[in-house]
């Protein structure tokens, strides 16, 4: 009886022992990764124009970093690209002469445009085809498209399933001029500049050759799209 209750004595007194608390450094190294990260992604939001956007950082200090002094300044760190999903970046404690590498999962969702269907490549892009979701952005994720005047009216490269993020990689440049369309013809060389109108006998992109009627002579010459409803033709 007595060996049972001095068991359950040593027992309470362990559950009761206070748990160690992080370290100074450790907690240092936390907030300065999660800060940084924090300012590249809201930088990448606001130079890619997403409104609604949620994120959770969690970072993992290396055991080791229990053992070092606390810097007396905050870390420097090597700043890059934002990146989603697991990060490593090299902090350094210059006046210490100690760094190392601190890890962290970069979880982002955000509001962004999605084909409703499957695309299939040679298609061209209408805005009905256009939707919007609240997406879970991967580390791949970084180059996607994240308005929809970037996406409507260019032509799919490669097949795309719908509901999944839009890169650039699946488009190609946007078609400028429609088969059928009435355009502007300008003509230029030194000295000199001509504007009529035509009709486009075939589709293009900006600089490709295209096929026009000057709608004047009645002519087919070859132009190239310079922007919507334009060509330009060479002497």
């Amino acid at each position: 009886m007595r060996l049972w209750l001095a068991g359950c004595t040593l027992t309470s007194g362990l559950l009761m022992l206070p748990v160690q608390a992080e370290s100074a450094t450790v907690q240092q190294l936390e907030a300065r990764m999660t800060q940084v990260l924090s300012q590249e992604l809201k930088q990448w939001q606001q130079h890619a124009g997403v409104k609604d956007l949620t994120k959770k950082i969690t970072v993992r200090v290396p055991s080791g970093a229990e053992k070092l002094t606390l810097c007396p300044k905050s870390p420097t760190i090597n700043s890059a690209d934002i990146d989603f999903g697991q990060v490593q970046r090299k902090l350094s404690c210059p006046s210490l002469g100690w760094s190392l590498y601190v890890r962290a999962k970069v979880q982002v969702s955000a509001r962004l445009p999605v084909f409703k269907r499957a695309m299939k490549r040679g298609e061209q892009v209408k805005g009905q085809d256009i939707t919007w979701m609240k997406l879970a952005l991967k580390g791949s994720d970084k180059e996607v498209l994240t308005q929809a005047s970037d996406i409507i009216g260019r032509q799919m490269v490669r097949k795309l399933h719908r509901y999944k993020p839009i890169k650039a990689m699946y488009l190609g440049a946007p078609v400028l001029v429609k088969l059928g369309d009435k355009v502007i013809i300008e003509a230029k060389s030194q000295g000199f500049y001509a504007k009529m109108f035509g009709e486009a006998l075939e589709s293009g992109r900006e600089g490709e050759a295209i096929r026009v009627k000057n709608l004047s002579s009645g002519k087919i010459i070859t132009a190239y799209p310079t922007s919507k409803g334009k060509v330009t033709t060479h002497f």
